[in-house]
């Protein structure tokens, strides 16, 4: 299990695999199990590619700093990853909460982002899913003032995972325990992703690398529009909207995304190669 300081804090990372490198960014806005999602059904189904997993900031099993969750720092955790790695460019993979993270590397430093993948995920510029962001987590302040921290974290879990207590209750204690100690690194991310605002929709346009986006048109916790949006507001994008699906496209749907994701690298790689070679 590799633990290395990275940025200024110990970030868990994992490897996979050879090949053109993908680093696939996971969700959340803090706590939780961080990438072991996305390693299970990724780290050895993506023939041709080094894949790359890390643990954000006050996620999974990576460390919770005091500081350093604003967008800008968050984005140089990821660059500086890559340069330990020795990764000078890489496909780049935005799930929920990583989408932002990927947006602004390949916004700020497209040298280093050979196609962007955007997952269930939006630019933060809707003021309807920023309130619902702010509301969240205003309440897991208040309730943290009212039931403590620890009911404070079980109420928010069950708000994010309805029936979670009851229907799998090893989850919701290994969950609890990680969220109680990163529960002041949680509120730190929560506020960096309010603070975006339209820094990332009134920059689409500039983007020009190939870029793929993927949402479930049943996905109640961001909504399809979201993806439609990014569709919209990113030059030559492809969206592919998955009926029926719900918001985790990476854990729930992950045989679709995964042929997805190879369809458009193939057709991403064959795009680019001069004519007279795709003829022959």
């Amino acid at each position: 299990m590799p633990q290395e300081i990275i940025n200024g804090y110990n970030m868990y990372y994992e490897v996979h695999g050879q090949g053109q490198p993908l680093v696939m960014i996971h969700g959340g806005l803090g706590g939780g199990e961080g990438s072991a999602t996305m390693i299970e059904n990724f780290a050895s189904s993506m023939p041709g590619f080094q894949t790359i997993f890390y643990d954000r900031r006050a996620a999974g099993f990576s460390e919770t700093p005091q500081e350093g969750y604003s967008m800008a720092n968050q984005v140089q955790d990821l660059r500086a990853l890559l340069q330990w790695l020795g990764v000078g460019q890489a496909h780049v993979l935005g799930s929920s909460g990583g989408g932002p993270i990927a947006l602004d590397a390949a916004l700020d430093h497209p040298e280093i982002v050979d196609t962007l993948l955007l997952i269930n995920t939006m630019s933060y510029a809707s003021h309807q899913e920023r309130e619902a962001r702010q509301k969240e987590m205003d309440e897991l302040i208040s309730n943290e003032a009212t039931y403590g921290r620890e009911g404070s974290v079980e109420r928010g879990l069950e708000f994010r995972n309805p029936g979670i207590r009851g229907d799998d209750p090893g989850r919701f204690q290994r969950l609890k325990e990680v969220n109680l100690e990163k529960f002041p690194g949680m509120i730190e991310s929560m506020k960096a992703y309010l603070d975006i605002g339209d820094s990332i929709e009134s920059r689409l346009s500039s983007l020009k690398m190939p870029t793929m986006i993927v949402h479930g048109d049943s996905d109640t916790r961001i909504p399809v529009e979201c993806g439609h949006r990014l569709h919209e507001g990113i030059p030559g994008s492809e969206l592919h909207v998955i009926p029926g699906a719900v918001h985790g496209l990476t854990s729930n749907e992950a045989p679709r995304l995964r042929e997805l994701m190879l369809d458009f690298f193939q057709r991403t790689k064959t795009a680019r190669q001069p004519s007279a070679s795709r003829t022959s």
